[in-house]
């Protein structure tokens, strides 16, 4: 038995990009994030706010990510450093980019190698 947390469509202002306009300023990224949870024992649970809150920091800090990959492997250094998330998947999107497309971006599946359960 497993246990999917979810974070849909977390949408903050991110300096991200490699382009010269991206570097002006920052732009509007999506986070879509999936978490597995193996079996907890009674009364403990995995919340998904200091996730959030790890992102709004990351936005508010004005730090500037060259790669939407580099932000997903963040995410996925700050989920799995909780041994009960067994893994996660991290999508990442750029709504912004083409008038064309609803977005454009990147979707990563990760095995935490040091849950709980791995073996």
């Amino acid at each position: 038995m497993s246990t999917t947390i979810r974070i849909d469509r977390l949408t903050l202002p991110i300096r991200i990009g490699v382009l010269d306009r991206e570097r002006e300023g920052p732009q509007t990224v999506v986070f879509d994030i999936a978490m597995r949870i193996g079996p907890l024992d009674a009364g403990d649970y995995v919340s998904y706010a200091p996730i959030v809150e790890h992102l709004i920091a990351l936005s508010e800090s004005g730090r500037h990510i060259d790669l939407v990959e580099e932000v997903a492997e963040e995410i996925f250094a700050f989920l799995f450093a909780d041994d009960r998330i067994e893994g996660a998947t991290v999508t990442v999107t750029k709504p912004d980019i083409f008038p064309q497309a609803a977005g454009v971006g990147i979707t990563v599946e990760r095995l935490n190698t040091t849950s709980r359960t791995a073996s």
